[in-house]
């Protein structure tokens, strides 16, 4: 039975949001009273399954799971597998009594954020250190998304009469070897994959993006020429050109002297087909 759902906490960037799944309400009392004490962590939910936890996933968008693995009927690495085969992305601290699931645990946590592990019975002080090596990391991640955002926001702010951008139509992008300052109007898409955007413009190769969300990416690019296809990316409407239907629909984008083509999945196919109109 899913428990507990709080949804009025502070929107505070720098606070954590997480949840704990796990089938024991002793453990889950257990984890909540240890992490009462840490000002960085907030717990918006409890889940006593996978089922529940993943629809608790789904409602509260968590920064940080703590998750149990021997669950009844389905395993915490079961509702990992499911969270990864949807493309949906957190920190994991699993809490677990079987110790030798451990390197299982970081393999299946390896698409994901952030991995780490802690033993039944709950040490107090080891919970908070391997919070705190998640926070560390998470938090440089934000303030780095925040600064992109920021930046974003000032280059695209609308005028709201004319319904465009008004602004520079530039975007800058830094990755851990080089900045690059791309006109809008010359990428053809972005990708999400492997925890980074890859950006896919005419007049250069494609641009690996670190700590940035496609979400961040969707609310900034101008509505009005781009279009979020599926979870994993945005198309340029101006440089769609061909799409094929079928068992493996496929789109072929053209901008400049450039054509790329990606595959996109069938359920996604009206979305491509109603930006000709």
């Amino acid at each position: 039975m899913l428990i507990f759902r709080q949804h009025s906490i502070s929107m505070n960037p720098l606070i954590v949001r997480s949840v704990i799944i796990d089938d024991e309400l002793p453990v889950r009392r257990t984890l909540r009273n240890m992490l009462s004490s840490v000002a960085e962590v907030s717990v918006v939910g409890e889940a006593g399954n996978v089922t529940e936890g993943l629809d608790l996933i789904e409602e509260q968008k968590p920064d940080l799971i703590f998750l149990d693995i021997k669950m009844p009927i389905r395993s915490g690495f079961e509702l990992l597998d499911e969270l990864t085969k949807q493309q949906r992305f957190y920190g994991v601290i699993f809490v677990s009594g079987y110790p030798d699931d451990a390197l299982t645990a970081v393999q299946k946590a390896a698409p994901h954020l952030h991995s780490d592990f802690v033993v039944k019975p709950i040490d107090p002080l080891l919970l908070k250190d391997k919070f705190r090596l998640f926070y560390n990391k998470w938090k440089a991640d934000k303030e780095h998304e925040l600064e992109l955002t920021a930046q974003l926001e000032k280059a695209f702010s609308h005028n709201p009469e004319l319904g465009v951008p008004s602004g520079p139509r530039f975007l800058t992008f830094q990755n851990s070897v080089a900045l690059h300052r791309i006109e809008v109007a010359d990428i053809m898409y972005c990708e999400s994959a492997n925890k980074q955007i890859n950006v896919y413009c005419s007049r250069q190769e494609h641009l690996n993006v670190p700590n940035l969300t496609l979400d961040t990416l969707e609310k900034l690019l101008p509505p009005d020429h781009f279009i979020r296809i599926g979870k994993s990316h945005i198309l340029n409407r101006e440089a769609i050109s061909y799409l094929e239907k079928g068992a493996r629909p496929k789109c072929r984008l053209v901008l400049g002297n450039r054509v790329r083509e990606l595959l996109i999945y069938a359920s996604n196919v009206w979305k491509v087909e109603e930006s000709y109109s």
